[in-house]
């Protein structure tokens, strides 16, 4: 006779299922050994988009921006957060997203945006420095096995934190593909629970907007969150004299639990330097022709 191992859940995940009337069995666990923990009850509240009938009516909350506002009070609530903030040059960037985009859009059908090379650079600072690629689990920390981050995307009633794994294992195409398909799917509503689990930092870009910087909120169990503001002409230092450099403002938000001030600046000064040397970026992509 075969018997089956029951989901081991914790206890606020439990009343968390009640009260919105899930069922266990639909739900994948993040915590040790499967758990499922309050979080994962959480994003799986958040995935169904209501249609236009099943709208909520005015002055309701709906299922997403509840489960949002619960996730966020938590963190700001239970993570020791502290920020850092930088500037980086990206001139360069700027030009050479000009120059490769076509070469992109014609390998993979997705021109690139300015969030795929952040997020590239992201994940080959994570490689470079690994105490930011840990999280809080458990009063414990933990050195997660592979490159995974977030990027946080916006939808009608909130905003979900897709996830591309093994992220490091991608060139600039397929980065720019994996984004496209996870930020597709979320919009959609056609993204699993799966998608959503994972990672030690996430990228919040505000950079369409007339945003120059803001201080993110981290989305647990991960250990930081990275935020961008719009690219603008800013007067800067460059080759000795004061000129107008295209430029980005960012805040790195830590969970001092995780990290301490030097590894937090490590993290973000790699980030700054592979921007402002943007090349190091192009991975699989050819250079532009002269």
């Amino acid at each position: 006779m075969r018997t089956h191992r029951r989901t081991p859940i914790s206890p606020r995940a439990r009343r968390a299922l009640r009260e919105r009337g899930l069922d266990a069995s639909s739900i994948r666990g993040t915590g040790p050994d499967g758990r499922i923990v309050e979080a994962d009850v959480l994003r799986a509240a958040a995935l169904p988009r209501p249609t236009a009938a099943q709208a909520p009516p005015a002055g309701s909350i709906s299922s997403m921006r509840r489960a949002v506002a619960a996730k966020v009070a938590e963190s700001f609530a239970t993570v020791p957060h502290f920020y850092l903030r930088s500037e980086a040059d990206v001139t360069a960037l700027v030009q050479l997203r000009a120059w490769v985009g076509e070469a992109i859009q014609r390998a993979c059908g997705q021109r690139p945006s300015l969030t795929d090379f952040i997020l590239r650079a992201m994940i080959l600072a994570l490689a470079d420095c690994p105490q930011a690629n840990r999280i809080w689990r458990n009063d414990a920390i933990v050195e997660l096995p592979t490159i995974d981050v977030g990027l946080v995307v916006q939808l009608d009633d909130g905003l979900l934190v897709p996830i591309l794994r093994e992220a490091d294992r991608l060139g600039m195409i397929e980065l720019v593909q994996r984004r496209a398909a996870a930020v597709e799917a979320v919009r959609s509503g056609r993204a699993s629970a799966d998608l959503f689990a994972g990672g030690a930092t996430s990228l919040s870009n505000l950079g369409k907007r007339r945003v120059d910087q803001f201080s993110p909120i981290i989305s647990p169990p991960q250990s930081s969150m990275l935020a961008t503001g719009r690219v603008a002409e800013r007067p800067a230092a460059y080759q000795g004299r004061l000129c107008l450099r295209q430029t980005i403002h960012l805040t790195l938000a830590a969970d001092h639990r995780v990290m301490d001030g030097v590894p937090a600046a490590a993290f973000l000064d790699r980030v700054v330097e592979l921007l402002e040397e943007p090349s190091s970026l192009l991975g699989d992509v050819p250079p532009p022709s002269a």
